[in-house]
């Protein structure tokens, strides 16, 4: 395949899979995501099964679903309103296909006092003592570049950050108010590790121009409850599962319906293991607030 071809698909691709993060709730059709990828209906299945490794619908029923699972436990919103949310006419079709692509119905799902119900093999994690701070954030514009595949492994996580990082020094994008930044969108308890998507950031102008691989997102403006982890990136699936299975239920907050992510402070490249610092970004409002 060209460059220029290859590029030119990416570009699409990434238009894709971003508009169906945002539109969950509306229904897709082929249509629709042909004119937002700019390919036609015959041609774009097998460029989208060929990049992302699954069907169109397919994929957007899995992602549906498995932001369905993380709202069970981490709401109390009712499945009538989780239904809705997540693009389901009725709670029986809901629940009809939860249980079809879970094993479990969401009831049961929700009622299970593991935060992680579904892995074969449960991972016990060690207690950690969670200090936070409130923070309001400006809106962020982001170039990103995305990853498929498990979580953390080095090889393609170097690859894409040096591209990211190469790209923007040859475009003059990077300077010293450049914040880097990842956003894993998948719960590597939902999903599993070959279709986990994580997006290698750095912050940009909005006149920023995407190009090929490289897409661009808005990060949200509101309010963030800010964790910081000293040490390795190891350490961070821990740190998830505290703040949602202790802190959140506890603090009077509810996840908002935006990005959350991590800023990297230093690199690995400068610093030891032990002394990376990572900021946690987790999207909250007051549970009495309209979601």
């Amino acid at each position: 395949m060209k460059e220029a071809t290859k590029n030119s698909y990416n570009e699409a691709i990434n238009r894709v899979v971003d508009y169906v993060n945002i539109h969950l709730k509306e229904e897709i059709n082929l249509l629709a995501i042909s004119e937002v990828a700019n390919l036609s209906e015959f041609h774009f299945h097998r460029i989208f099964k060929a990049f992302i490794g699954e069907s169109l619908g397919s994929y957007i029923n899995r992602i549906r679903l498995e932001r369905a699972a993380q709202l069970l436990q981490t709401s109390q919103k009712t499945l009538e309103q989780i239904a809705e949310i997540v693009g389901y006419s009725t709670p029986f079709s809901f629940s009809k296909a939860f249980k079809k692509h879970f094993g479990v119905a969401p009831t049961t799902f929700r009622n299970t006092q593991t935060f992680f119900p579904i892995k074969k093999e449960m991972k016990t994690y060690p207690f950690v003592e969670l200090k936070w701070e409130k923070r309001s954030v400006e809106e962020l514009e982001i170039l990103y570049l995305r990853i498929s595949g498990e979580y953390g492994v080095a090889v393609h996580y170097d690859e894409a950050w040096n591209s990211l990082i190469r790209f923007g020094n040859e475009n003059r994008l990077i300077n010293e108010r450049t914040q880097y930044i990842g956003i894993s969108h998948d719960d590597p308890g939902l999903t599993t590790a070959d279709k986990r998507r994580f997006y290698a950031c750095i912050t940009v102008a909005p006149s920023t121009k995407p190009k090929g691989s490289f897409g661009r997102l808005k990060l949200e403006a509101g309010d963030y409850a800010v964790f910081t982890l000293k040490g390795s990136y190891k350490q961070l699936e821990t740190y998830y599962q505290s703040v949602f299975f202790s802190w959140l239920p506890a603090s009077g907050y509810h996840l908002r319906n935006a990005h959350l992510f991590e800023k990297y402070l230093n690199s690995p490249d400068e610093v030891e293991a032990s002394d990376l610092l990572t900021e946690i970004y987790i999207p909250i409002g007051k549970n009495d607030d309209k979601f």
